[in-house]
Protein backbone atom coordinates (compact mmCIF):
# COMPACT_ATOMS: atom_id res chain seq x y z
CA UNK A 1 0.00 0.00 0.00
CA UNK A 2 1.13 3.71 -0.77
CA UNK A 3 0.99 5.70 2.88
CA UNK A 4 -0.55 4.45 6.23
CA UNK A 5 -3.96 2.95 6.68
CA UNK A 6 -5.72 6.55 6.72
CA UNK A 7 -4.11 7.84 3.52
CA UNK A 8 -4.03 4.98 1.35
CA UNK A 9 -7.08 5.64 -0.46
CA UNK A 10 -6.38 9.05 -1.13
CA UNK A 11 -5.46 9.41 -5.08
CA UNK A 12 -2.93 6.02 -5.34
CA UNK A 13 -0.98 6.56 -7.68
CA UNK A 14 1.55 3.88 -9.66
CA UNK A 15 3.88 4.54 -12.50
CA UNK A 16 3.31 1.16 -13.41
CA UNK A 17 0.65 -0.39 -11.10
CA UNK A 18 1.70 -3.94 -12.11
CA UNK A 19 5.37 -3.64 -12.31
CA UNK A 20 5.69 -0.88 -8.97
CA UNK A 21 3.92 -3.76 -7.17
CA UNK A 22 6.19 -6.76 -9.03
CA UNK A 23 9.44 -4.91 -8.07
CA UNK A 24 8.72 -4.34 -4.57
CA UNK A 25 8.02 -8.03 -3.89
CA UNK A 26 11.43 -8.88 -5.87
CA UNK A 27 13.41 -6.49 -3.85
CA UNK A 28 11.54 -7.73 -0.55
CA UNK A 29 12.23 -10.97 -1.08
CA UNK A 30 16.23 -10.60 -2.37
CA UNK A 31 16.52 -8.82 1.08
CA UNK A 32 14.02 -10.73 3.54
CA UNK A 33 15.44 -14.66 1.60
CA UNK A 34 18.54 -13.95 3.33
CA UNK A 35 17.09 -13.00 7.01
CA UNK A 36 14.87 -15.95 7.49
CA UNK A 37 15.51 -19.51 8.37
CA UNK A 38 12.60 -20.74 6.70
CA UNK A 39 12.47 -19.34 2.81
CA UNK A 40 8.50 -19.50 2.64
CA UNK A 41 6.72 -16.73 1.66
CA UNK A 42 3.24 -16.25 0.42
CA UNK A 43 2.90 -13.33 -2.04
CA UNK A 44 -0.23 -10.89 -1.85
CA UNK A 45 -0.51 -8.10 -4.01
CA UNK A 46 -3.00 -6.36 -1.37
CA UNK A 47 -6.11 -5.84 -3.81
CA UNK A 48 -7.73 -2.81 -2.54
CA UNK A 49 -5.02 -1.47 -0.04
CA UNK A 50 -3.69 1.55 -1.94
CA UNK A 51 -5.32 0.90 -5.31
CA UNK A 52 -7.91 2.43 -7.49
CA UNK A 53 -10.96 0.14 -9.57
CA UNK A 54 -8.22 0.11 -12.49
CA UNK A 55 -4.94 -0.43 -10.64
CA UNK A 56 -6.99 -3.87 -8.54
CA UNK A 57 -8.24 -5.30 -12.64
CA UNK A 58 -4.87 -4.53 -14.07
CA UNK A 59 -3.03 -6.53 -10.97
CA UNK A 60 -5.94 -9.50 -11.73
CA UNK A 61 -6.13 -9.50 -14.74
CA UNK A 62 -2.05 -10.21 -14.94
CA UNK A 63 -1.65 -11.98 -11.41
CA UNK A 64 0.08 -15.04 -13.34
CA UNK A 65 2.85 -12.36 -13.68
CA UNK A 66 3.61 -12.65 -9.97
CA UNK A 67 4.30 -16.42 -10.32
CA UNK A 68 8.12 -15.60 -11.64
CA UNK A 69 8.68 -14.80 -7.79
CA UNK A 70 8.85 -18.41 -6.78
CA UNK A 71 5.94 -18.50 -4.12
CA UNK A 72 2.99 -19.26 -4.02
CA UNK A 73 0.12 -16.07 -4.67
CA UNK A 74 -2.71 -15.45 -2.23
CA UNK A 75 -5.78 -12.76 -3.12
CA UNK A 76 -8.12 -11.38 -1.31
CA UNK A 77 -10.93 -10.20 -2.94
CA UNK A 78 -13.85 -11.19 -0.76
CA UNK A 79 -16.43 -8.05 -0.07
CA UNK A 80 -14.01 -5.68 -1.59
CA UNK A 81 -15.01 -2.01 -3.31
CA UNK A 82 -14.36 -2.63 -6.43
CA UNK A 83 -17.02 -5.28 -6.67
CA UNK A 84 -19.20 -2.62 -5.63
CA UNK A 85 -17.70 0.28 -8.11
CA UNK A 86 -18.66 -2.27 -10.61
CA UNK A 87 -21.47 -3.49 -9.83
CA UNK A 88 -23.66 -0.45 -9.12
CA UNK A 89 -27.11 -0.95 -8.33
CA UNK A 90 -26.54 -4.48 -8.64
CA UNK A 91 -24.14 -4.11 -5.41
CA UNK A 92 -25.20 -6.33 -2.62
CA UNK A 93 -24.03 -6.85 1.09
CA UNK A 94 -22.40 -9.84 1.14
CA UNK A 95 -20.73 -9.49 -2.64
CA UNK A 96 -20.83 -12.84 -2.97
CA UNK A 97 -20.77 -12.64 -6.89
CA UNK A 98 -17.87 -10.77 -7.02
CA UNK A 99 -16.30 -12.71 -4.90
CA UNK A 100 -16.92 -15.97 -7.25
CA UNK A 101 -16.13 -14.00 -9.84
CA UNK A 102 -12.52 -12.63 -8.96
CA UNK A 103 -11.70 -15.95 -7.19
CA UNK A 104 -12.42 -18.17 -9.90
CA UNK A 105 -10.80 -15.95 -12.48
CA UNK A 106 -8.17 -16.08 -10.32
CA UNK A 107 -8.03 -19.62 -9.90
CA UNK A 108 -7.58 -20.10 -13.62
CA UNK A 109 -4.55 -18.12 -13.80
CA UNK A 110 -2.99 -20.05 -10.75
CA UNK A 111 -3.72 -18.13 -7.42
CA UNK A 112 -3.12 -20.73 -4.61
CA UNK A 113 -5.11 -19.39 -1.73
CA UNK A 114 -8.03 -17.59 -1.08
CA UNK A 115 -8.85 -14.83 1.81
CA UNK A 116 -12.77 -14.74 2.07
CA UNK A 117 -15.42 -14.67 4.42
CA UNK A 118 -18.06 -16.92 2.55
CA UNK A 119 -15.56 -20.21 2.95
CA UNK A 120 -18.40 -22.45 2.06
CA UNK A 121 -19.86 -20.62 -0.60
CA UNK A 122 -16.79 -20.20 -2.36
CA UNK A 123 -15.28 -24.22 -1.77
CA UNK A 124 -18.61 -24.77 -3.58
CA UNK A 125 -17.72 -22.59 -6.27
CA UNK A 126 -14.30 -24.09 -6.66
CA UNK A 127 -15.14 -27.44 -6.37
CA UNK A 128 -17.96 -27.19 -9.34
CA UNK A 129 -15.75 -24.97 -11.74
CA UNK A 130 -12.52 -27.47 -11.41
CA UNK A 131 -15.01 -30.24 -12.41
CA UNK A 132 -16.87 -28.30 -15.01
CA UNK A 133 -13.09 -27.75 -16.48
CA UNK A 134 -11.90 -30.98 -16.16
CA UNK A 135 -14.43 -33.04 -17.84
CA UNK A 136 -13.41 -34.61 -21.25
Amino acid sequence: MQGTPNTMQIKPSYKNVLLDVYDFFEKKIKVDFKRFKYKKFIVDPGIGFGKNLKHNLIIMHNISLFHSLGFPLLIGTSRKRFIKEISGVFDSKERIGGTLASVLYTLQQGVQIFRVHNVNEVKQAILVFKKIISIK
